[in-house]
């Protein structure tokens, strides 16, 4: 439950923005559990959310906000879903406010990161690592998945080359996120394929690319990883009109969802690659060819899953509140 005052005991502090719905499942089932819960918001740091902590060997304090207040001691794991940016009064210029916000970082992350004994769904560096794509693929191999040949460069002069290694059907993915922000619009780029004109433009040379192999998948797969276990759903195209849906994430409306046990060698590996990367949570993708061969292609350690736990029941919310109050150790 969420006190509207006074310190709370072996609290689960969630952090993330107001309109979570993935985090609502978890507080849902967190408050089920008669597990203590605070919610908060880093983007409500510092008009609405404050922070006061003294140092005499370990840290103690408090994190205030209208709802109440958690003592730094008390917090017992903190669940990081999607919390937002700083936010500063607009009387502060922009000089002002940058160096607020890497005050504020440091402080309140720094806080939070020296607390003993506190278990993280997932540890923000740990998550940070986990980001970057060319380690995800280099881990899964490792780790015994099947990873499709990938080409990262800014080179466009060596286009013939690279697709000459990555085969006859080539897409570029994003490294770093689908979204691109525009003003006040947002843009999504998905994968897409390209031909070796496209690889060979001048524009490459202006940032890094990801090229790779075209897979020839029957199904994708999403896998969500909490602690130890794996909910695996199939993503399957049902609307004709969508034909041979390369990215998903196009079309949300052509989809269905059918839950499934991923091969016992790839769940292993799934495994064994989340727990070198150091994450409790991950969402990972794959693309099934039509032998049943898994091919890695993605993995977001702070990926979305609560559509998922809707459309197929997949009990993850119930996995990653276990996780949170010691009950899944």
């Amino acid at each position: 439950m969420i006190l509207e005052s006074g310190r709370t005991t072996g609290t689960v502090l969630v952090l993330t923005e107001p309109t979570d719905k993935s985090a609502d499942l978890v507080v849902r089932e967190l408050e089920r559990r008669n597990a203590q819960v605070f919610r908060a918001d880093t983007g409500d740091f510092p008009l609405s959310l404050s922070v006061s902590a003294w140092f005499d060997g370990s840290w103690d304090g408090e994190i205030r906000s209208p709802d109440g207040s958690v003592g730094l001691r008390d917090i017992r794991s903190v669940y990081v879903r999607r919390p937002t940016a700083f936010t500063f009064p607009p009387s502060m210029n922009d000089a002002e406010q940058r160096f607020a916000a890497r005050e504020a970082r440091r402080a309140v992350g720094g806080l939070l990161m020296s607390l003993p004994g506190c278990s993280w769904v997932n540890h923000p560096s740990r998550a940070a690592d986990a980001e970057y794509k060319p380690l995800q693929l280099i881990t899964a191999a490792a780790c015994g998945l099947a990873v499709p040949r990938t080409a990262i460069t800014n080179v466009p002069g060596d286009a013939a080359d690279l697709s000459d290694r990555l085969g006859g059907s080539v897409v570029y993915k994003t490294l770093s996120g689908a979204s691109v922000p525009d003003g006040e619009r947002v843009s999504l780029v998905y994968t897409t394929p390209i031909t070796v004109a496209d690889m060979s433009d001048d524009r490459v040379a202006l940032t890094a690319h990801q090229f790779q192999e075209r897979v020839p998948k029957v199904r994708d797969v999403r896998a969500t990883v909490v602690g130890k276990h794996v909910f695996a759903a199939s993503i399957l195209v049902t609307d004709e009109a969508a034909g041979d849906l390369l990215d998903w994430r196009a079309d949300y409306t052509a989809l269905r969802y059918e839950p499934v046990s991923l091969p016992e060698g790839v769940e292993s590996a799934l495994l064994m690659m989340t727990e070198q990367l150091g994450l409790s949570f991950a969402a990972a993708d794959f693309v099934v060819t039509a032998d049943d061969t898994h091919y890695f292609v993605d993995l977001n350690p702070n990926g979305q899953w609560g559509w998922i736990e809707d459309a197929t029941a997949l009990p993850i919310a119930e996995a990653i509140a276990a996780l949170l109050t010691g009950e899944d150790q």
